[in-house]
């Protein structure tokens, strides 16, 4: 239930006057972690569970949606995002 909260929360910031997209994916990335099975040196998948109309697949849905603006980085060794820049 922890980790609906920090859905529903991570969620709601996007509504924010101040809204940062790319300060809001390196804050929530370890929330998006758990919603990917990423095995070491592998790049990451959905995990299976993400069921359509939860919180957890809206926010990995959104995650994914606000990370194609950017050119990025997944380092699959050390499992960590380089933000490069915008893609526009």
């Amino acid at each position: 239930m922890l980790e609906e909260d920090n859905y529903l929360k991570a969620l709601a910031e996007i509504n924010n006057l101040d809204f940062c997209k790319k300060k809001w994916l390196v804050d929530n990335f370890e929330l998006y972690k758990i919603t990917l099975n990423w095995p070491k040196n592998l790049p990451p998948i959905n995990r299976s569970d993400l069921i359509k109309g939860t919180l957890r697949e809206k926010f990995n849905s959104t995650y994914k949606e606000l990370l194609s603006e950017f050119k990025y980085e997944l380092n699959n060794e050390k499992q960590i995002l380089e933000i490069k820049s915008t893609n526009r």
